[in-house]
């Protein structure tokens, strides 16, 4: 298992790193609640939805048939059962970085 950290292994000048919300669900109308969306990529992601004013994602937790899993939160630590598992998520699905004052 490997350990990504927030500040050290990535960052955001606005202050929030963040999924997008299309990464667990499809549905535009949706501003709570936990969702699961399986992606071309192979990935499964699941998370808990929040809005005020613009919609998140922070906790999430991502399957792959081949590289395994990613979970965590972007703003802490993201765990990966290994660089290659972390590499191909990130590639495929980065992080959003936005600024805290849009909300």
């Amino acid at each position: 298992m490997i350990i990504k950290q927030f500040g050290k292994d990535f960052d955001s000048s606005g202050g929030a790193l963040t999924l997008r919300p299309d990464y667990i669900t499809d549905n535009e109308n949706v501003t709570k609640g936990h969702w699961s969306k399986k992606h071309k990529s192979g990935w499964t992601i699941s998370g808990e939805m929040h809005e005020d004013y613009y919609r998140w994602v922070n906790e999430f937790n991502a399957q792959h048939p081949d590289f395994g899993a990613v979970w965590g939160n972007f703003e802490d630590k993201v765990y990966a059962d290994n660089e290659e598992a972390f590499e191909h998520f990130y590639k495929n699905h980065p992080p959003h970085d936005w600024d805290y004052g849009d909300i």
